[in-house]
């Protein structure tokens, strides 16, 4: 038995220094390997490098025999001042021609005339106002045409931003009101009359002009009234039921006058607008009204408006929804506001099936350049009326409903 072990042990010695022969064979193989690799990238980078110095080298080469090339043709630094490139010495010039002094275009001031800025360099007449021989020059202080003042657009101005150019709709009804030759200004009664149209004169009203005396209104020659019913706040989006409603619109009546009326709209949704037609027809029950049912489309220029950010389709849909919502309770629907409302604000194309009532300041040279067909034009917003303490707006209507 202890032969037997002895015999094992020689034999796990011997296995074991096999064991270690390979294992260091295998790691100087490794390592030979490892080397190898460095070799061979140490050996392509040195390459990459003198080629990189070689060329560089040709480069400058290149370079040193371009120079003398350049040298030898005469080619170097330039020696010609920025007073050899003035040209307008060449031309001759004309005592008529001289420019004449202007305290707000320094392009025409003359040196001579300013001797506080001598420093400064002279410049002569920009080539922007030189055009061909067969056009005038278009000289400072002309006035250049707007391309687009052609007759197919109009400028209007939306809350908050600069005048913008519109296009004219071509398939819209025009204003084809002849102002011009029809249009009369008596102090400050406005009148229309034609073949067809004799205006009707009426004012507007709310609670802002206080008591009025409709009786005197009548006599004044007043022949009707749109009263405001109500309005919607703009920032607390509450109904308001106007404080003199009643009293206006009863005493209107009861002096003779046609009536209509209107409601100052803050409407954001579909469901408002619906809301604040209902509470006018309502408002409405016990009166009636012979003239049109408007809604008063604004812009709050000094506040903030919870309608501001609406679109002018929004705006435009909103506007429509009340007057179809008034339509059918068999009111006369229109739409209420501004020149620059109808145009920036909203979708005039989309309005053609309603009413306007136009708001614009009249103009002696022009009545209104607002573009499309209007029925009623509020021309005033600082009008006297007898019986009406104050201000008061002032309308004519080209339609008279009554007959309507």
């Amino acid at each position: 038995m202890a032969g037997f072990f002895e015999d094992q042990d020689r034999e796990d010695k011997r296995a074991y220094k096999k064991m270690v022969v390979y294992f260091v064979t295998a790691a100087s193989l490794v390592m030979l390997l490892f080397l190898t690799v460095i070799y061979f990238n140490t050996r392509e980078k040195q390459e990459r490098k003198r080629a990189l110095e070689k060329e560089k080298q040709e480069q400058m080469l290149a370079l040193e025999e371009q120079r003398a090339e350049d040298e030898a043709l005469g080619i170097g630094e330039s020696n010609v001042r920025s007073e050899d490139l003035d040209f307008w010495d060449m031309y001759e010039k004309d005592e008529d021609d001289e420019p004449s002094v202007s305290a707000n275009n320094d392009d025409l001031v003359d040196r001579k005339d300013r001797p506080e800025e001598v420093d400064k360099p002279y410049k002569p007449l920009s080539f922007n106002n030189i055009k061909n021989d067969n056009e005038d020059p278009i000289m400072p202080g002309d006035e250049e045409k707007d391309d687009e003042d052609d007759g197919k657009h109009i400028k209007a101005r939306a809350k908050g931003k600069e005048e913008t150019w519109y296009d004219i709709i071509e398939d819209l009804n025009k204003n084809n009101y002849d102002l011009k030759a029809n249009l009369n200004m008596d102090e400050d009664k406005l009148e229309y009359k034609d073949r067809a149209i004799t205006s009707k004169r009426g004012v507007d009203v709310s609670k802002y002009q206080g008591t009025i005396d409709w009786a005197k209104v009548k006599a004044a020659g007043i022949d009707f009234a749109m009263i405001r019913v109500g309005a919607r706040g703009y920032g607390s989006a509450q109904l308001m039921l106007d404080d003199n409603f009643v009293t206006n619109i009863m005493g209107a009546r009861a002096a003779g006058l046609e009536t209509g009326a209107y409601f100052f709209s803050q409407a954001t949704t579909e469901e408002e607008a619906v809301e604040e037609a209902n509470f006018t027809v309502g408002a409405l029950m016990n009166y009636g009204a012979t003239y049109p049912v408007a809604i008063d489309v604004e812009w709050i220029e000094n506040d903030r408006a919870r309608t501001d950010d609406l679109t002018a389709e929004e705006r435009t849909d909103l506007a429509v929804k009340y007057c179809e919502t008034v339509k059918a309770f068999g009111y006369k629907p229109m739409i209420y506001a501004t020149r620059d409302m109808l145009i920036a604000g909203m979708l005039p194309d989309k309005l053609k099936d309603y009413d306007v009532w136009l708001s614009d300041d009249y103009r002696p040279e022009v009545g209104t350049d607002y573009p499309y067909e209007f029925n009623m034009w509020q021309y005033t917003k600082k009008g006297s009326v007898d019986g009406i303490p104050g201000e008061v707006d002032i309308n004519i209507s080209f339609v008279n409903y009554k007959e309507k």
